[in-house]
């Protein structure tokens, strides 16, 4: 099926390693061009590198996604170089760890500034853009934890205000034929994840967290996420707009 993805302009935040990488691969096979963002210069310029060298059209720029002027340069220059933007896909995350009273108020800001407000930013800066080319879609990535209990205190907290966020966003955006979703990750494995880092440094956890929480008998591949990231992005999904899916092999307990 031809998902009418060629030529289209997509910006994809955290896209030097892991979902990020994937999902840019994924896309560029479709053809759609690319500009990419991340903090790490070096990784970064390898992600593009190999994109380049796979036939796409890819501008790389180093930047820090809780920096608003940065932010503004980034979707500046993606708009001169392509003329244009079509699809933000808002992958950036992470968390600060502790319990409520180990965390300032400075580490919920900061996993705010990443998790939810770089989100609310770009698509702040993107939407006009997307309306000038007749719509769009953003698609933003939590997490199974956004969906229901779970994780680090402010990664719970922050990824469930990113999907209230999508919902809300999607139902301002419908009459500008801007479509806004959220997909939410279960646990995946790639190379120099946290996950590999976890089993590496105690392999009886990978055995139990496996067994009680993977029904396949597996975590998930990058690329499974990135598919989902596709089909969303996908102008044949122009009746999708608003929803969480979970791609997470059926580890989430959530019953919606």
């Amino acid at each position: 099926m031809d998902l009418l993805l060629n030529g289209k302009v997509a910006m994809l935040t955290g896209a030097s390693r892991g979902l990020g990488r994937a999902m840019a691969q994924a896309l560029a096979a479709e053809g759609v061009r690319l500009s990419i963002c991340a903090r790490g210069a070096g990784a970064l310029q390898q992600a593009a590198e190999q994109l380049k060298n796979a036939g796409a059209e890819v501008l790389a720029y180093t930047a820090d996604v809780c920096q608003p002027s940065a932010m503004q340069e980034w979707t500046r220059a993606t708009v001169e170089r392509f003329g244009g933007v079509d699809i933000l896909v808002n992958n950036a995350g992470g968390a600060r760890v502790g319990t409520l009273t180990q965390l300032s108020d400075e580490a919920w800001q900061q996993a705010f500034d990443l998790n939810l407000f770089s989100a609310v930013r770009l698509s702040r800066l993107c939407a006009p853009e997307m309306e000038k080319r007749g719509g769009g879609a953003i698609i933003n990535i939590s997490s199974i934890y956004g969906r229901e209990a779970g994780g680090p205190l402010t990664y719970n907290s922050s990824k469930s205000a990113m999907i209230a966020f999508t919902k809300m966003l999607a139902r301002e955006l419908a009459p500008r034929h801007i479509r806004v979703n959220s997909v939410a990750p279960g646990s995946i494995l790639y190379p120099g994840g946290s996950w590999e880092r976890a089993f590496q440094a105690n392999p009886d956890f990978e055995k139990d967290f496996i067994s009680h929480d993977f029904p396949a008998g597996r975590l998930g591949r990058p690329d499974e996420v990135a598919y989902a990231v596709v089909m969303l992005a996908s102008p044949r999904a122009s009746w999708i707009t608003g929803v969480c899916l979970p791609v997470d092999g059926a580890q989430g307990r959530s019953n919606i």
